[in-house]
């Protein structure tokens, strides 16, 4: 029933104004636009699928400051010849600023600059004069501010979605949330208790450069009431005061009380702090972010795990102040705590080739945080691409060749037994190549390998595997499975050990500097070490350590033995490196601690050697490295055992007579 009334009553509103004369139309006082506007339901859709409501008080609008205007006053485009036909209105935001527009026909931009901080909205323009100030309902300023609390009048334009843009660019928000302000521990407090240089008369404006400084200025506003005596009761929070600014840890106006705080749950607790972007400071000026994000624990392998879990000497009553030299020796002591769970991977990675890196200062070097990060550690075993991805970060070089093996193929393909960069170089304890017996890691994948090649790799007529696996000890598999140009790698090692030297190892022995082991080695400086420099300098080291050469072939250019390819093209041909023109070029390798083995050109001539009898175990490649004392031995051996034979048969034809005389005698 009342929509009914409330239809015709509209109805009767727009035939009046629409069809009477104009010298009997109504008038445009605010008594006349009442009669449809004092309707509390009245109201309008707007374009952006709002309502707004076109109600208005006409007491209060009568007791306003603007109560004895006349409407058309302020809605100048609004007269009885164009009203109430429709209007379309975007938006309230909209509507406010038109409307705010005709302000200035009372109000001029002269008068409203001065006071200095509505000046700056008013040559903004945002917000609207009505969006503070309200349409209807205005008070005289004076009564107005006589009347409303201190956070109210605040409040009046700082509900609004209002901000600053400072000198860097940067948008400071000044919109407060008055629920967010009920909610904290200040709740009880008016705006002036903090920002008591503001009052209903005066509004200074301050100028900050960026918001680093405006979070470090306002935070002194906190120390009136919290003291450094006070603070200096918790260490670890008042050293973090001397580093970053109140606000960023507790908010502005959503203080929240420290012991609701210590209250939350153990992951709550540490991330009410560590959510932020904190950083730590090390002893050399290096500076580390200590920032945790809780989306990254929750996508990580440790989601079900409690800070205290890894960090056990926190709680949410202790916090010791930890110090460190360097980032470097931050995720050295970090392992520690991996180690908690991961003993046998620590254990591992403290021999690998990594560690040492570490261990001499290389900051790239990876380690437990490199590899699988602080808090978003990932499930590598699920998906092996994601080892592959972890590698990558780093050895970007090798991934791109590594994308054009045969191995790569099959790991995108997701078939179950395809390798990645630790099915080869292992996980943990990864070590220098020259040492690392890459080969048995091809075993351990192709199980049947030795059988395979015992096929067309073996010495007329005998088949044995113990020939497949000479080839394996003095070959590197990827020098027969890539054809590219391949080397004679000798490396020093510790016979007694059984591991190779490393430069330091020798220049202890040699009681030289590490430098000088490379001018112990060439003598002439031309950049190639020489036969006779090899043999001397090995003569000098056997000396004092018992050292030789372990000699094996593999490719010249490392990288190359990621691009293994497919069976069918890999090299079958014994020719290939049983060939006195095999064109192998030289190198000797010395492992370094921590990083990659130094290699130095080596004269080819060094293998054809009687030298390198004694010095080389295992390995000769007939045909390629050729020493002439083998090979005459080889000849007087070859020339006995045909001889014996002969000289049995021809022994025998000439004393067969005596032999039968023999039989006949008796």
């Amino acid at each position: 029933m009342r929509t009914i009334l409330l239809v015709t009553f509209l109805v009767t509103c727009f035939l009046l104004s629409y069809f009477m004369p104009t010298d009997v139309a109504l008038s445009q006082s605010p008594k006349d636009c009442l009669r449809c506007h004092s309707v509390k339901t009245l109201s309008k859709n707007l374009e952006d699928k709002k309502t707004l409501s076109l109600y208005v008080d006409g007491s209060k609008f009568e007791n306003s400051v603007h109560g004895a205007l006349e409407c058309s006053a302020c809605h100048t485009d609004i007269t009885m010849k164009n009203h109430p036909r429709p209007k379309k209105i975007d938006s309230k935001q909209a509507l406010s600023k038109q409307v705010s527009q005709n302000c200035l026909t009372c109000h001029p931009k002269d008068a409203l600059m001065k006071p200095k901080m509505h000046g700056e909205l008013v040559k903004r323009g945002d917000p609207s004069c009505a969006e503070c100030h309200g349409s209807h309902y205005i008070n005289s300023m004076k009564e107005w501010k006589k009347t409303i609390s201190f956070s109210g009048y605040c409040l009046t334009c700082h509900n609004l979605d209002l901000y600053k843009t400072l000198p860097s660019k940067e948008k400071l928000s000044l919109k407060v949330n008055y629920d967010e302000i009920k909610k904290s521990v200040h709740s009880k407090f008016e705006c002036i208790v903090c920002h008591s240089d503001f009052s209903k008369t005066a509004h200074p404006s301050y100028n900050y450069k960026d918001k680093a400084q405006y979070r470090k200025e306002l935070s002194s506003i906190c120390k009136k009431c919290h003291t450094d005596t006070e603070l200096q009761k918790n260490p670890i929070h008042y050293q973090l005061t001397k580093t970053a600014s109140c606000i960023e840890c507790h908010g502005a106006h959503n203080v929240k009380p420290a012991k609701g705080a210590k209250g939350a749950t153990d992951n709550k607790y540490c991330l009410n702090c560590h959510s932020k972007a904190l950083s730590m400071k090390m002893k050399n000026g290096e500076t580390l972010s200590v920032q945790v994000k809780e989306s990254d624990i929750m996508s990580s392998a440790h989601k079900k795990q409690k800070c205290i879990e890894c960090h056990k000497e926190f709680s949410a009553t202790q916090h010791p102040i930890r110090t460190f030299e360097s980032i470097s020796d931050y995720r050295a002591k970090a392992k520690d705590i991996c180690n908690n769970c991961h003993q046998d991977a620590v254990k591992k990675y403290d021999a690998s080739i990594h560690a040492m890196s570490l261990k001499n200062g290389n900051v790239k070097a990876s380690d437990c945080m490199k590899c699988h990060d602080y808090h978003k550690t990932a499930y590598i075993k699920q998906d092996k691409t994601a080892g592959l991805k972890l590698c990558s970060s780093c050895h970007s070089k090798e991934t791109e060749a590594f994308k054009s093996s045969v191995h790569h193929t099959a790991l995108t393909q997701g078939k179950k037994d395809a390798p990645n960069c630790s099915s080869c170089h292992n996980a943990h304890d990864v070590l220098s190549t020259n040492i690392a017996k890459i080969n048995n890691a091809c075993v351990q994948c192709h199980k049947n390998i030795k059988n395979a090649h015992n096929k067309w790799l073996w010495n007329p007529p005998f088949r044995l595997t113990t020939f497949v696996d000479t080839h394996f000890n003095s070959a590197s598999c990827s020098s027969c499975h890539i054809s590219v140009n391949k080397a004679i790698y000798l490396t020093l090692i510790d016979k007694n050990k059984k591991k190779a030297l490393t430069e330091q190892e020798i220049a202890k022995a040699l009681g030289i500097d590490v430098k000088e082991v490379k001018i112990k080695l060439d003598l002439n400086g031309d950049g190639k070490i020489q036969e006779n420099e090899l043999w001397q300098f090995m003569k000098a080291l056997k000396k004092k350590i018992n050292a030789e050469l372990a000699g094996r072939i593999d490719v010249v250019e490392p990288n190359d033995a990621h691009k293994i390819v497919a069976k069918a093209q890999t090299v079958k041909d014994c020719a290939t490196c049983h060939n006195t023109k095999t064109n192998f070029s030289g190198k000797l390798e010395i492992n370094k601690e921590g990083t990659k083995p130094a290699k130095y050109e080596l004269e080819t001539k060094a293998f054809n050697s009687a030298y390198s009898i004694p010095n080389i175990s295992d390995f000769y490649v007939l045909g390629t490295t050729k020493i002439k004392i083998l090979d005459i031995l080889f000849f007087i051996a070859l020339l006995g055992g045909i001889a014996v034979p002969i000289a049995h048969i021809t022994l025998r034809i000439l004393t067969a007579p005596i032999r039968r005389k023999r039989r006949e005698g008796k």
